[in-house]
């Protein structure tokens, strides 16, 4: 137990080292590929017909998924988002300033119930969940903060896949270990089949990727890191330049692959 918690540790700082120093990086990989907003959009389709009017958006970083929730609705929803990394926030900030109703709080994701004591109709993990180490503690409390008939969304990132779906990664370089985040999604439905008065359901989002956009996804601090834990950021941008002329060398075409899970409260 006192290893999982000093590796959890560990993990939680260094993401929070990553987007601190990076945030930058993250919105520059937005503005060019709208990866995280469409990402939100969708999960508010697959919600319907819940039209939620107090959102908990987990995870909220630059604020992307905070603004594209807001926008979502036609009765503008009260958003409360909470992001660990204060550089992320500062820039979330900026980028919903001027829009009544948002409140953003810098916390720990695995302690919500000390943050929150209110309800909410709907709580987003977007792009979130899988890099907090005690994931299963955050779901618990966000389940404990949803009213029923509320709902709690979550999209889940699982990887780079070739035509067939079999991990692309694997494939061309199979001793390599590249973490996708803190949490497999396997434990991530078995933590929310445990969550009582719960009903989930899971779809498939897969969609072809070019080379330039998985550079750009794989220079992002968390995902490099995934690949070159031991390296500083700056020494690895080269190697992964290797890894996707690689990649992409071998494999053709490429698809990114993500889940979306949404759970309903009875």
């Amino acid at each position: 137990m006192a290893e999982n918690n000093e590796f959890a540790g560990r993990f939680k700082k260094a993401i929070e080292r990553n987007f601190d120093e990076s945030a930058g990086i993250y919105d520059a990989f937005e503005e060019k590929h709208h990866l995280f907003g469409t990402l939100t959009n969708r999960l508010c389709e697959l919600i319907a017909p819940n039209e939620p009017e107090r959102i908990l958006d987990v995870g909220c970083g630059t604020g992307i998924s905070t603004l594209a929730l807001y926008n979502a609705y036609p009765k503008s929803p009260i958003i409360y988002a909470i992001d660990l990394s204060e550089a992320m926030l500062v820039r979330a900030r900026e980028r919903c300033k001027g829009h009544s109703g948002i409140y953003f709080v810098r916390g720990d994701a695995e302690q919500l119930s000390s943050y929150f004591h209110e309800k909410f109709d709907a709580v987003f993990y977007t792009a979130s969940i899988f890099l907090i180490p005690r994931f299963s503690e955050s779901i618990a409390q966000a389940c404990g903060l949803i009213i029923p008939g509320g709902v709690l969304a979550i999209s889940f990132y699982t990887g780079i896949f070739d035509d067939s779906r079999e991990d692309a990664i694997n494939r061309v370089f199979p001793d390599m270990k590249y973490q996708y985040g803190a949490v497999a999604f396997p434990e991530l439905m078995e933590c929310l089949d445990a969550q009582k008065s719960y009903k989930g359901t899971e779809v498939d989002f897969h969609f072809e990727i070019n080379r330039e956009f998985l550079f750009d996804f794989l220079s992002i601090p968390a995902q490099s890191a995934g690949l070159f834990p031991k390296v500083p950021y700056i020494q690895r941008i080269p190697l992964v330049r290797e890894f996707c002329d690689k990649l992409a060398g071998e494999v053709s075409p490429l698809f990114m692959g993500w889940k979306f899970v949404i759970s309903r409260k009875r």
